[in-house]
């Protein structure tokens, strides 16, 4: 009898999340959204750890021209692949926002797994091309959150905006107080900004419910949680691919 597995796909701005398990590990592999040729890498990748088993795709996606990419290609080269774009309806956690259709489905899923880990209320964070700071209620329900540009997207808009100064390369930087040259202004400007929108934000959650910081559990994840993390004060557990590990369990939906 052939074995089926799941696949999760994470599909963001600029950037996709491949993740399936295997035995008591999950694989995890990055493929950039560049040129035409991206949805091959995925499928080959894909087909290089599910061997001789039936795939089931769950794909979780907030850009719709790539999700529209991928599956096109798999409808092509395997029209009976068994494929599911996942709504919010599929995730066993209720939004309790407007307009849950327009809620970034990666939150929502983002929010799921962290509340496998820890017991709700909980706050869980997400540093990537934008940074998410949302509530999970004592209801096991999503109750939003806030929404700030991510650390790349403000080292843009600084570049883009102003005649003089430029785009760093902030790979290896490190915060300088106070800072003795550009680069090191700009980097320690946007991170020290980021990290206290984030410390304030878990804050105001706090005393908006009445509840005291310390007994909320915080989780960061997100691209950019490694350089994110030393910064913030408040205490919180660093859980990495949250996203392709929600997906990964879900019940199957077909």
């Amino acid at each position: 009898m052939q074995t089926s597995t799941s696949i999760a796909v994470d599909i963001g701005n600029s950037a996709i999340k491949l993740a399936l398990k295997t035995a008591d590990t999950i694989d995890i592999q990055s493929v950039l959204i560049e040129g035409d040729t991206w949805p091959e890498a995925v499928v080959r990748w894909v087909g290089s750890k599910a061997v001789e088993q039936d795939v089931v795709w769950r794909i979780a996606s907030v850009h719709a021209q790539a999700t529209k990419q991928l599956t096109d290609h798999l409808n092509t080269i395997a029209p009976a692949a068994n494929v599911h774009v996942v709504t919010w309806r599929d995730i066993p956690m209720k939004p309790e926002v407007d307009e849950p259709d327009r809620l970034g489905i990666d939150r929502l899923i983002t929010a799921y797994a962290a509340s496998l880990h820890f017991e709700p209320p909980l706050i869980v964070v997400d540093a990537g091309s934008a940074i998410t700071v949302d509530w999970v209620g004592s209801d096991r329900r999503f109750h939003g959150g806030a929404i700030l540009p991510g650390l790349s997207m403000q080292f843009g808009v600084l570049a883009a905006g102003t005649a003089s100064l430029p785009q760093i390369d902030w790979t290896n930087c490190q915060p300088k107080f106070p800072a003795k040259n550009t680069t090191d202004a700009i980097f320690s400007g946007v991170l020290m900004g980021a990290t206290a929108g984030i410390d304030r934000l878990i804050m105001h959650y706090c005393q908006c419910v009445k509840v005291s910081p310390e007994a909320v559990p915080v989780v960061l994840t997100g691209g950019n949680a490694p350089v994110v993390s030393p910064h913030l004060r408040h205490n919180h557990e660093r859980i990495d691919n949250l996203v392709c590990r929600g997906l990964l369990r879900l019940r199957r939906s077909r």
